[in-house]
């Protein structure tokens, strides 16, 4: 994996300009990486932060071509598409739990193309808090906690062997990412918990909660929906994802601690390499084939 921290200190905007400017910044990667065949599943770890005015990005990403196209995604002054402001507000209204009316949508673009420049013009020299930021916000937010639902996603398969429990482990993430692009991406949604992985009797089991605005809900996929894509998804295509994932698995820092969590789970004692020859083609698809989505709503 190609491991980076990516920041910009105080840069010409307030927080929630910047917050935005941080989710569309990834969103547009995401984007950009879907066109050249990509996948949220296997691109690897890309998460942002955003304090005050300031903000960062690490990445842990699996391939040469990933790590290049972020760069260029950080380093590029085109415009962000309406579109894709309006979809980024929608997400950070989940994570929130706020409502946020664009008051402005010049002034925004106008705010956020400062922050593309100077972002990339942080990566040249040495940080500053010293730039002035503007002090009209074109973005008006109003918190309403009651205008949000958490909704939970669990993935489960049954009669897992040895074998498929650790492939199931190893590859919960991926299968939570497949359900986050076509159940929750569209809508004003955001992850409000960490995925889990759960080992029970001869099953696995994984799930994952959602705040999602109330307005949304009726857009939520069905159970059904998802674990159709789920059971119908081409693997195969992937087949070099996952051998980048099994590699990582063996020689990454990253997944230094995996064995001690599988072992908590299951009270089998495997190591990076046996947990990474479990990540093949074969059992994915044995997974996915046999796989059942349930969507809960926690009114």
């Amino acid at each position: 994996m190609i491991h980076n921290l990516h920041s910009a200190y105080s840069l010409p905007a307030n927080h929630d300009t910047c917050h935005l400017f941080e989710h569309l910044i990834i969103r547009q990667f995401l984007k950009e990486s879907e066109k050249i065949g990509g996948n949220r599943a296997f691109v690897g770890k890309l998460d942002g932060t955003t304090s005050e005015s300031s903000v960062f990005f690490t990445s842990a990403l699996f391939t040469s071509e990933s790590n290049t196209l972020f760069e260029e995604i950080i380093n590029d002054t085109t415009p962000f598409e309406e579109s894709l402001i309006r979809q980024s507000i929608a997400h950070i209204e989940a994570e929130m739990q706020s409502n946020i009316d664009i008051a402005d949508m010049t002034l925004l673009q106008e705010q956020l193309a400062l922050c593309q420049k100077y972002f990339i013009d942080s990566q040249k020299t040495t940080p500053s808090n010293s730039r002035s930021k503007s002090k009209i916000s074109p973005l008006k937010i109003s918190h309403s906690p009651k205008d949000f639902t958490d909704v939970k996603i669990a993935v489960e398969i049954a009669d897992a062997s040895d074998e498929l429990t650790a492939a199931f482990f190893c590859t919960y993430p991926i299968l939570l990412d497949l359900v986050r692009d076509i159940c929750f991406d569209k809508i004003s949604s955001y992850p409000s918990s960490p995925g889990k992985f759960i080992a029970y009797y001869d099953g696995n089991y994984t799930s994952q909660t959602y705040t999602v605005k109330n307005t949304d809900l009726a857009r939520l996929s069905s159970s059904e929906t998802i674990q159709t894509y789920l059971q119908s998804f081409n693997i195969s295509l992937h087949a070099t994802d996952l051998r980048n994932l099994a590699e990582a698995f063996t020689s990454d820092p990253f997944y230094i601690s995996v064995p001690i969590y599988f072992y908590q789970q299951t009270a089998t004692p495997l190591s990076r390499n046996d947990l990474a020859k479990t990540i093949n083609v074969a059992n994915m698809n044995a997974i996915l084939k046999q796989v059942k989505a349930t969507i809960i709503l926690d009114y």
